[in-house]
């Protein structure tokens, strides 16, 4: 039924109510009626309308079926499905409420029952919109490697399905498998070629992988669809930054601005940009314009006292830090600078102070972790510096950078064992460029990497790590 259709529905229904009659409508236009008050965000009167439907008709099954997703958008779980198990009937839209009821109760095992009797019952519906539907239901309750299973099922009956193509690539990303959610969102682009909120996904997360100039292109795309979407722009500019074409997101930005001086959010992104460029008086420039129309923030405040610590003005970083931790004194971000800004002075017990006053809640915080390995390093504090380095390559164990930095502190630390067990967990070009932070990089000419490991414990023998080495 249109809009034009249900007006006069909707003002016998108003003029009722004023009266505070009881107007008669038949089934289907007490479900018309819950529709159009649900989609102008009226649920209260939808709930009041399902309600007296189902008083006047208790047996309607699209009416029951609507009460139950009410009481479900209002949490009230065990409710819906007492009334779907209330009912003597089963269509297939209940058995995917009832999937839902037990789902959002953590009752796991009888959602699984549920689902086989779902797929193993005749239907009229076809089984990859099943499929596809069950997808759904799972991807609403968050159980998205699920909800991934039934959609990829679904894709084998239909492979050209956009729904679902654009479903996978989104549960994908929120699983943060970006890779696939590329993948997805190219097939998806493949069928629907000038879909505009597909190719501004592709280029979304082309940037979340860090692969900034296929990102522009996505953006490009998505512009010549829709050339006037200025959030899209910005988003291309600021890929372009990232892939070093910083001179030209600049013009963007400034172009930008001058359309529209409001958009404070540009003066940002241009600061971003002249930081890039090391252009650190550029950058705090535009901070300030921004900082005269909307005021101090947090985000503000960190942004210039890292600007001022990049162009070494470290008096001027460390008042505008100690000012935030005045009103934040347990703020992450202000501790880390301030211990950042220290460190950057030699000042390692200062910088330390700062650092581990953050530290117990922050445990998994890789730069925490990092400056304090650095730290300890510095002091000679070598076996509290394996302790955070161990906890840093728990956290990424493909880092090599961190993987050297441990061999190399347990080469100082004189532990063959633990040595010997890392040098065995490097590649070959991996444990060359170890070599050469110790040896001559003439030495390694010819040698196999039983020869290079064997010098590296000659090295590490002979304690000559810290004489070499600069941190």
């Amino acid at each position: 039924m249109t809009e034009k259709d249900i007006t006069p529905l909707v003002q016998k229904y108003k003029e009722a109510k004023q009266s505070g009659r009881h107007a008669y409508f038949d089934a289907d236009e007490f479900s018309d009626l819950a529709e159009y008050y649900d989609s102008i965000d009226e649920m209260e009167t939808a709930g009041e309308i399902i309600e007296e439907g189902l008083r006047i008709h208790p047996d309607n099954n699209t009416l029951l079926v609507k009460k139950v997703k009410v009481l479900l958008n209002n949490d009230e779980t065990e409710e819906a499905l007492l009334l779907i198990e209330s009912v003597s009937f089963y269509d297939f839209e209940l058995y995917l409420l009832k999937i839902e009821c037990y789902l959002s109760m953590d009752q796991f095992y009888k959602a699984d029952v549920i689902v086989k009797e779902l797929l193993e019952k005749e239907h009229d519906e076809p089984m990859e919109n099943i499929l596809m539907e069950l997808g759904y239901v799972f991807a609403d309750v968050d159980l998205n490697e699920e909800a991934i299973e039934y959609f990829e099922q679904s894709l084998e009956y239909n492979s050209e399905n956009a729904d679902v193509l654009a479903e996978l690539a989104y549960c994908y990303e929120l699983i943060n498998d970006y890779d696939a959610a590329i993948e997805y969102t190219n097939k998806l682009l493949e069928i629907k070629p000038y879909k505009h909120t597909a190719w501004v996904n592709l280029g979304k997360l082309y940037s979340l992988v860090g692969e900034y100039s296929n990102a522009v292109d996505a953006f490009d795309f998505a512009l010549a669809i829709d050339e006037y979407d200025d959030t899209i722009i910005k988003l291309k500019a600021h890929c372009m930054s990232l892939s070093g074409r910083v001179d030209e997101a600049i013009e963007i930005f400034n172009r930008l601005l001058e359309a529209k001086p409001e958009d404070t959010s540009l003066y940002f992104l241009l600061a971003e940009c002249y930081q890039a460029l090391e252009l650190y008086d550029e950058a705090l420039d535009n901070l300030e314009k921004y900082r005269i129309i909307k005021g101090e923030t947090e985000e503000l405040r960190l942004k210039q006292a890292y600007l001022y610590m990049q162009k070494e003005d470290y008096r001027k970083a460390m008042s505008m830090t100690e000012n935030g931790l005045l009103l934040e004194p347990d703020s992450l971000e202000f501790n880390i600078l301030a211990g950042e800004i220290a460190l950057k002075q030699d000042k390692y017990v200062e910088a330390e102070e700062y650092l581990l006053s953050i530290y117990e809640e922050n445990k998994d915080n890789f730069h925490l972790l990092d400056m304090l390995a650095f730290i300890n390093i510095k002091q000679g504090s070598y076996d509290l510096a394996i302790e955070y380095t161990e906890a840093l390559l728990e956290m990424e164990p493909d880092n090599v950078e961190i993987r050297s930095r441990l061999a190399l502190l347990y080469f100082e630390m004189d532990s063959e064992a633990r040595f010997n067990e890392m040098l065995g967990k490097f590649s070959d070009n991996e444990l060359l460029s170890l070599f050469k932070l110790i040896y001559s990089p003439k030495m390694a000419e010819n040698m196999d990497r039983d020869g290079l490991i064997s010098f590296l414990n000659e090295a590490r023998e002979a304690r000559t790590l810290f004489k070499n080495l600069k941190y």
